[in-house]
């Protein structure tokens, strides 16, 4: 085999051909990806919260920082490798993928309509438990709103991934 045509076969199984004009962008289902934004996001407030608070020392708080950033700007790119969610340039939807769709966004919606109100209601208690966390400052309650849209643009994309059925192993 040529070095051209091996370097065709790479880009071709990494696809990487879907970044090009001539590639044509593949909707893959993204099982993991999503999950492991969420956890760093939720990994990196916990570590913001204990090093602005001076819990830990200053610098986890840094590390925390950092964290929540990358995840949250991974929330913001995951979604286009996920399943086609959206029309693009490759037509509109199918029924199979307007389903798939619609389902991951309700179940989407329930779940982040569902850990807003027990957070309101956590928060509307947690005054009267004392020692309960909540919130201290405005840094605070900012990186808690930004982890809200970063799970929003997540949950559908985590969701419709494992509606979808397993690719075949020769879908390369």
């Amino acid at each position: 085999m040529d070095v051209p045509a091996s370097l065709d076969r790479f880009v071709h199984a990494t696809r990487l051909d879907s970044l090009t004009i001539h590639g044509r962008p593949r909707a893959r289902s993204l099982r993991w990806w999503p999950l492991v934004a969420l956890a760093a996001l939720a990994a990196g407030y916990a570590l913001y919260v204990a090093g602005s608070r001076s819990h830990w020392d200053w610098r986890v708080g840094l590390v925390g920082a950092a964290l929540f950033y990358f995840a949250f700007g991974a929330a913001q790119v995951v979604p286009y490798f996920g399943p086609r969610l959206i029309p693009d340039a490759d037509g509109a939807l199918d029924e199979r993928e307007m389903a798939v769709r619609a389902r991951a966004g309700c179940i989407a919606g329930t779940i982040m309509t569902l850990s807003t109100t027990a957070g309101c209601f956590y928060l509307g208690l947690a005054p009267v438990f004392g020692r309960a966390w909540a919130p201290a400052g405005p840094a605070e309650w900012v990186f808690l709103g930004l982890s809200f849209i970063a799970a929003a643009r997540l949950l559908p994309v985590l969701i419709a991934s494992w509606l979808l059925p397993r690719p075949d192993e020769d879908d390369g």
